[in-house]
């Protein structure tokens, strides 16, 4: 009875509460828009290098209809003109941005201003920001292209295949648009420095009026509805002062049967807003607001290394239903035949299950050199810039060769180099790279970056097993050709490697011999204790310019061994007459 009692109060309040309500609605203008401030949180970064591209989402149940949905307390880093909006269902009419006053602020009509100036001038700093790097990439490609005509001229230097003519018009148009560039990056660097000026005095005047500022950004999204539904509204809007970089450590095992990659993202944030439990995305593009084009740049041709598709991480929706687990909101559910026990066991492969998801290596979206990688794992990343957050990208197997590099004439050690493939569906990025063999951190690197299926070196650091030891054995002075009439300075060398690391190694052997920039001083390396390198690039690039090298098979060297020698002798002839500059000491 007590129960059928408490059923008829509840019907009755819900038709009392429905009968006001339906009068409400008869009394709306279907022409003026309804307006609601919506509860918005964070679901989805893009972050780029320096700058970030933010999602916020709000659900609403909403009747026929124009409805005005507002979104307050936005950071004061966005770009207004960035602003964009999405919606499950309806028809979005417009997005606005305003300013609107902080209850408990000092609002004044000055105040609003200049906190109205103070937002310009960091929108103008990010445009201009936005065009000087698209200048500085423009230079980079001038210079390339210098370096491709002065190194096709090297190469023709001396024949009937060097075109004068052509190569100073190249050269004369290079020098113009080198300085085109570098004109107008330094009136961009003045420009920046100067709104940075004005940025940092309009903030000091806008200190002086008391409070931390009158206004905050908001958006207001004008939704026209034709049914009665929930509907997710997504606003979207770039925010500057984020950024990311790669973060690499190269590990290999003691053995050298294994090479793992570790590629990182380590994301530094302070655009006034926190990132809790957002799903991130690294992007390698560079989001410009610049609306007018850049000059055209010389255009080469080349075969494309298409990119392998790759299946990303993309949760289903019983996994997106366990999302919140990670976060300690583990689902509960109804307790099956086989009791206490069971349901244990199920909520550990739940638990396994969601593990595994969260913990695959990023997806891979987009080409060449605008990719982005989503992280499976949601991520936190509060406004601070001081707070360095390091999100896993990936991990994988890499190919590797390994061999020893020693240039007893510059350096003691010999070095252990690996020459690495990059096996993945990962764009490598230009970065800082941790080096280790085993558990043993050797040091840090700077890695210049790898496409998919590059390969690219990495030194392991010199391994106190193997050493090369190089001495000047002998030189003399002989006389030579007809009558005596000519010179020769011939110079004994010996380097002795010793491999103490109980196995064959390879051993690349660098050294070098006189350059002679004169026709009337020709110079020869014989004697030699074993061949040179045949490597074709070696003897194209590197040869010419007087470097030795040997590639050599280097057994263990037995204790109390003296090591393996490598012998050469260098002659420099030229007429008693001439006057050589000094040859080195050793």
């Amino acid at each position: 009875m007590t129960m059928r009692i408490a059923s008829l109060a509840l019907i009755a309040v819900s038709l009392g509460a429905a009968g006001p309500l339906q009068g409400a609605d008869a009394d709306i203008d279907p022409s003026v828009a309804q307006s609601r401030t919506v509860d918005a949180t964070i679901e989805a970064v893009v972050l780029y290098q320096g700058r970030a591209a933010v999602t916020r989402v709000a659900s609403q149940a909403l009747t026929p209809g124009l409805w005005k949905l507002r979104f307050d307390s936005l950071p004061l880093s966005m770009q207004a003109d960035t602003l964009e909006a999405r919606s499950s269902s309806g028809r979005i009419l417009s997005v606005d941005f305003a300013l609107r006053p902080v209850a408990d602020a000092a609002s004044t009509p000055q105040a609003a201003s200049l906190d109205d100036d103070i937002l310009k001038l960091k929108q103008s700093i990010g445009a201009t920001l936005d065009l000087l790097a698209g200048l500085q990439n423009e230079l980079k490609v001038i210079e390339s292209v210098g370096v491709r005509a002065s190194t096709d001229a090297s190469k023709d230097g001396g024949s009937a295949k060097l075109d004068l003519a052509s190569l100073d018009s190249q050269l004369k148009w290079m020098s113009e648009q080198r300085a085109r560039a570098s004109s107008a990056i330094r009136a961009l660097t003045e420009k920046s420095e100067s709104l940075a000026k004005e940025l940092t005095a309009a903030q000091a005047r806008r200190g002086a009026l008391g409070g931390e500022g009158t206004a905050v950004p908001s958006a207001e999204v004008l939704l026209a509805m034709t049914s009665e539904e929930t509907v997710s509204v997504r606003l979207s809007y770039l925010v500057t002062d984020a950024r990311w970089e790669p973060a690499y450590a190269f590990r290999a095992a003691t053995d050298r049967n294994a090479m793992t990659i570790e590629f990182d993202a380590v994301v530094t944030q302070h655009s006034g807003e926190d990132w809790k439990g957002v799903r991130l995305s690294l992007s390698t593009a560079r989001p410009s607001r610049a609306a007018s084009p850049a000059a055209v740049t010389p255009w080469f041709v080349d075969v494309l290394d298409r990119m392998p598709a790759v299946t990303g991480f993309v949760p289903s929706p019983s996994v997106a239903a366990d999302m919140p687990a990670a976060r300690g909101e583990m689902p509960v559910e109804a307790e099956p035949t086989g009791g206490t026990l069971g349901r244990a066991a199920r909520m550990r492969e739940q638990r396994k299950s969601v593990a595994q998801e969260l913990s695959v290596d990023a997806a891979v979206g987009g080409s060449g050199p605008s990719v982005t990688y989503t992280i499976a794992l949601p991520f936190d990343a509060p406004s601070d810039d001081q707070l360095r957050r390091r999100a896993r990208i990936a991990a994988f197997e890499a190919p590797a060769t390994y061999v020893y590099q020693a240039q007893p004439v510059v350096s003691d050690g010999v070095f252990l180099r690996g020459t690495l493939t990059n096996a993945s569906a990962y764009q490598l990025l230009r970065g800082k790279a941790s080096v280790f063999v085993g558990a043993d951190y050797v040091g840090a690197t700077e890695f210049a970056g790898a496409a998919p299926k590059q390969e690219f070196e990495v030194f392991f650091g010199a391994d106190p097993a193997v050493t090369a030891r190089r001495e000047l054995v002998k030189r003399e002075d002989r006389q030579s050709g007809l009558f005596g009439g000519g010179l020769d300075s011939v110079s004994d060398y010996r380097v002795t490697l010793v491999n103490g690391s109980g196995r064959p190694i390879q051993v690349e052997l660098l050294d070098r011999r006189p350059v002679s920039r004169s026709d009337k001083i020709e110079v020869r390396v014989t004697n030699n204790g074993a061949p040179l390198s045949t490597d074709a690039q070696y003897l194209a690039e590197t040869f010419p310019q007087g470097i030795l090298r040997w590639d050599l098979s280097v057994p263990p060297t037995p204790t109390g061994a003296a090591g393996t020698p490598v012998n050469w002798t260098v002659t420099v002839s030229r007429s008693k007459d001439i006057d050589l500059t000094p040859l080195p000491r050793e």
